[in-house]
């Protein structure tokens, strides 16, 4: 594969990926709580091959990344540190406060700021943006999976079949008094993991509660997607016209390839 058909087959698959991310954002444009991805891009260089300059292996470009095209150091001409390609870092989450919309329901419950619910599942605790929340058969706040909603003190909050209100700083009450109080925590994006269901996972050693200026609870409230539908619509249209054209250069670029090698073979003959 010539430097040409690596840049053309490497867009290429740049662009399929961006597509990936951009539907995925796009099917959960009404999906409470939901944050949407965004993919990191970086650039690197041809070099003259591992043998002659061996890269440390904490280097950028002495690294691998997933999908990555093996370049092809063929010939020492083609071995020059004179071409850049795109590469795909990592998709991040994005945390982008999303809009508050009212619900009237007591059960639901929305964040305005820093932070996330934390939920309790069969495989560990798990973060959420999503509030909307429900009171089990047994008087416990639970997502729509039937994850309990976890108080500060790691428990499940019970509310019982009692009318309650949520505090700014997520403290819930009833006539009798305090219940309990929400947990909220934050961890760095690049250390949050979408788990499905607008769940993520992220090392306990990584999450810090949230500082009560930093946050506000909303009762009756839920937040809506961060999605922009319009914005990755027209991103999915220009990266989809950018993999169209990747795919003719590469076919171009093959036939051009086919007619070299049978000029070549007509020479030889």
């Amino acid at each position: 594969m010539d430097s040409g058909s690596y840049a053309a087959v490497n867009g290429a698959l740049r662009a399929e990926m961006r597509l990936e991310v951009l539907a995925n954002n796009l099917a959960n444009v009404n999906t409470s709580g939901f944050k949407q991805d965004r993919i990191h891009f970086d650039s690197f260089m041809t070099h003259p091959g591992p043998e002659q300059f061996p890269l440390p292996t904490d280097s950028f470009m002495g690294k691998k990344f997933p999908g990555d095209v093996p370049f092809p150091f063929s010939s020492p001409a083609a071995n020059a540190y004179s071409v850049t390609y795109p590469r795909a870092v990592r998709t991040v989450v994005d945390n982008t406060q999303g809009g508050l919309a009212s619900t009237g329901d007591p059960n639901h419950l929305a964040i305005e700021g820093k932070g996330f619910f934390v939920v309790s599942t069969p495989e560990g605790p798990r973060l959420t943006r999503d509030g909307s929340f429900r009171v089990s058969a047994n008087g416990e706040l639970v997502d729509k999976s039937g994850n309990p909603l976890m108080s500060d003190g790691n428990a499940p909050i019970q509310v019982g079949n009692a009318p309650f209100q949520v505090g700014p700083d997520g403290t819930l009450s009833n006539a009798e008094g305090p219940i309990g109080r929400v947990q909220l925590v934050t961890a760095p994006e690049e250390s949050l993991t979408k788990a499905g269901n607008s769940l993520y996972s992220a090392p306990e050693a990584e999450t810090t509660p949230v500082e009560e200026a930093e946050r506000s609870v909303h009762q009756g409230f839920l937040e809506n997607s961060n999605a922009d539908s319009l914005r990755d619509m027209t991103q999915m249209i220009e990266t989809n016209r950018a993999f169209e054209a990747y795919m003719k250069m590469i076919q171009a670029l093959d036939s051009l390839d086919g007619q070299a090698a049978s000029q070549i073979g007509r020479l030889q003959g």
